[in-house]
């Protein structure tokens, strides 16, 4: 539901339109269960029992490090094989491999933390127990790792896509109101949009169309707003680094959306075509959330 053509890291902190599962990929969620779950004798049976423990006499108790190192570069060269049979990206391969690997001092930490805890309820045969779970630290580790790194590059990944969605919006809302503003030879320039009702109810029908057309331009940036993940942070950053008299411009164009009769009307009217129903709803119930949210983050800037 966009009002023009659109494209998670999402953060803790989301808006309340998107749940916690909107920028979950089920698919790729599907194949890591399903890869884990071979990886899982690989690492457990033939890697720590037979190969490090029974073979080399490597475990918990004579050496931790060796184990974990092992364990890890086990762990990331079945992760680079699974990920060229599966066809994914080069990089993506090698970045699993080298995750495994950086995820042994995690795996360290977690025997540790793991056995500090067990002592601390008297469990007896601590060695034991962490020797059977061996492979799951190695994994919870690793999964450790890639969380990490794959939300830093989600991460980045969103916000590379909203400065460049969000400043082409910019771009667009600016270059209308300049166009706008040729119409009004008379009038101060930075006061053109104080008055909604009258640039509506124009006789000038380019005057209106540009009106719907900054509309059309603010519900998309409520959109972004609402929904896409990193756009409040991105736009707040924006705004900042915009001079005066753009903030001023952004700031009454985006009271636009105040002017519920106007464009609800629009709405009915068919600019979305005939099904405008939730479209329409999520505009009612978000574009107050969305200015006060904008206040606030522009509220700095006002500061200084």
């Amino acid at each position: 539901m966009c009002f023009s053509r659109s494209s998670g890291g999402v953060g803790f902190k989301r808006s309340s339109q998107v749940r916690w599962n909107d920028h979950l990929s089920w698919d790729r969620l599907a194949d890591s269960l399903l890869f884990t779950g071979f990886s899982v004798p690989l690492l457990d049976y033939l890697m720590k029992t037979l190969v490090l423990d029974q073979w080399c006499g490597i475990n918990v108790k004579s050496s931790p490090l060796a184990l974990y190192s092992f364990m890890a570069l086990a762990n990331g060269i079945y992760l680079l094989t699974h990920n060229i049979f599966r066809g994914l990206p080069r990089g993506t391969g090698t970045g699993n491999f080298f995750r495994s690997i950086l995820s042994i001092p995690i795996a360290l930490v977690f025997n540790t933390l793991i056995g500090l805890g067990l002592g601390f309820f008297q469990v007896p045969g601590i060695d034991d127990i962490l020797q059977k779970w061996a492979a799951i630290i190695s994994k919870a580790a690793s999964d450790t790792m890639a969380g990490v790194i794959e939300g830093l590059a989600d991460r980045f990944h969103n916000m590379r896509l909203r400065q460049r969605e969000i400043k082409q919006k910019f771009s667009d809302l600016f270059a209308i109101y300049s166009k706008l503003a040729l119409l009004f030879p008379e009038t101060e320039e930075l006061s053109i949009l104080e008055n909604p009702e009258a640039l509506f109810h124009s006789k000038n029908s380019e005057v209106r169309d540009l009106t719907i057309m900054i509309v059309i331009n603010c519900l998309d940036l409520l959109y972004f707003f609402m929904f896409l993940p990193r756009a409040r942070q991105v736009m707040a950053d924006m705004v900042m680094h915009l001079s005066f008299e753009e903030t001023h411009i952004f700031s009454l164009s985006q009271n636009l959306l105040t002017q519920e009769q106007h464009i609800s009307r629009l709405f009915v009217d068919g600019i979305l075509g005939r099904n405008f129903s939730r479209t329409l709803s999520f505009y009612l119930t978000s574009h107050t959330v969305y200015l006060s949210a904008l206040a606030e983050d522009m509220n700095p800037k006002k500061k200084g």
